[in-house]
């Protein structure tokens, strides 16, 4: 045993003897697996964060929910088309009622109408999206409440002019005052805040990228003080619209209940609808074609790096064979005094492993640091796992290990008596 240990010791000392004596040489090597490695681990880091963040959106609208909104359809948006009457398009409530009692698995249902009013208090007026709902919606959406409350059954019934705003909304409108018990008026109508969320969840939102100026109130009242038709004005002109639900969304008893769910509501949305008005959304077929991108983009970024530690291990290989050659008296010497075909083998893959090992171990650590500066600087999610950082390093090793081999027994093969006549 302690012949054994000794020789792998005066193997492993000859291989990095080696490198040593060839400092840029070797230096120059490590630094293309370096590159290579800390590049992937980079690359799939963000990737991974990327889609962490996309699916922890997408969650946050319910994976287990079914959104229907109503879309102009793009016939629709022309000025011509605005200039005659009111433009209906979207769902209605015989929508609603049909999506409620014909899809199996429906927990609860809400319906959503979204408008854009000016609110005011105090002489300042800001823009904001006006959502009429449910008070089941907190059931849905779980609302983060700040203060106050969300909407009740009481509220719905009654039609009263009470309202929920957005954290920021609050701040806007009502400065550092308190904002439950205050009057906004939404056009001409006072409505009095009885809650504060900390932002509008997406769904509610309708997928908008600003989740932060939105008013809550109770449908009813929505209807009963603003009516069914809905006037926009731009440009000086007026366009009057006729939507009633600009969104209903089902939440599901489970998830094969979304996905049978789903294709009914399609088929029956189809059906009654001549114009392309109204989209489905489905959070959890997103989710999994999230998923699917994501498995995609980590394999084309493996082959990317397969590639890279080709070129690299073509490198170790021109390096090794230059290495033989410079040293094809030193390894008849070897020969000469006792040393086996196999020693001098496992010389020379030590030799190219160990750079192919210290590479990867150095783009570990720049690999780990990447994707932490960009964490800090550009605030965007990264997430690094241990396959994350294992599966480029052994990529690195057995490309040490394969570009060393062909060198290794080349340099195994020579004969004593010529290798020890070479200058």
């Amino acid at each position: 045993m302690n012949i054994f240990t000794g020789k792998l010791w005066d193997i492993l000392r000859l291989g990095l003897h080696s490198l040593v004596a060839h400092k840029v040489r070797s230096g120059l090597t490590i630094l293309g697996i370096l590159f290579g490695v800390w590049s992937v681990i980079a690359m799939l880091a963000i990737n991974e964060g990327g889609s962490y963040e996309a699916q922890l959106a997408l969650r946050r609208m319910g994976s287990n929910n079914i959104i229907v909104s109503s879309v102009k359809p793009p016939e629709e948006s022309g000025a011509s088309a605005q200039s005659f009457g009111i433009l209906e398009y979207g769902l209605a409530k015989k929508d609603v009622a049909r999506l409620r009692s014909n899809l199996p698995g429906v927990v609860r249902c809400v319906v959503v109408r979204r408008t854009q009013k000016y609110a005011r208090v105090a002489g300042r007026s800001i823009s904001a999206t006006v959502i009429a709902t449910e008070p089941a919606y907190s059931q849905i959406a779980q609302t983060d409440m700040v203060g106050g409350r969300f909407l009740t059954s009481t509220d719905y019934l009654r039609s009263r002019p009470v309202c929920i705003l957005t954290a920021s909304m609050a701040r806007r409108l009502l400065l550092y005052n308190d904002p439950l018990g205050q009057t906004i008026w939404l056009g001409s109508e006072p409505f009095t805040v009885v809650g504060i969320i900390r932002q509008l969840p997406l769904a509610l939102a309708g997928g908008a990228s600003d989740v932060e100026n939105y008013i809550v109130i109770p449908m009813t009242a929505d209807l009963a003080r603003f009516g069914e038709i809905n006037i926009m004005v731009s440009a000086g002109s007026e366009t009057y619209e006729k939507v009633i639900v600009s969104q209903c969304i089902l939440q599901m008893a489970d998830e094969a209940s979304v996905i049978n769910g789903a294709t009914i509501a399609r088929s029956m949305l189809q059906r009654y609808h001549e114009k392309q008005d109204y989209e489905v959304t489905v959070p959890l077929e997103i989710i999994e074609q999230i998923k699917q991108q994501r498995r995609l983009w980590n394999f084309m970024f493996l082959v990317i790096a397969s590639v890279s530690m080709l070129v690299g291990g073509i490198g170790i290989m021109n390096i090794m064979l230059a290495s033989v050659t410079e040293r094809t008296r030193e390894i008849g010497i070897r020969r000469a005094l006792g040393a086996k075909r196999r020693d001098i083998t496992v010389q020379f893959l030590v030799e190219a492993v160990t750079l192919t090992t210290f590479g990867g171990l150095l783009g570990i650590a720049v690999g780990v640091l990447v994707p932490w500066a960009v964490e800090t600087l550009l605030r965007f999610t990264t997430i690094v796992s241990a396959s994350t950082l294992i599966v480029p390093f052994v990529m690195a090793v057995a490309v040490g290990l394969a570009s060393g081999l062909y060198p290794a027994l080349r340099a195994a093969k020579l004969d004593p008596i010529e290798a020890l006549r070479h200058e």
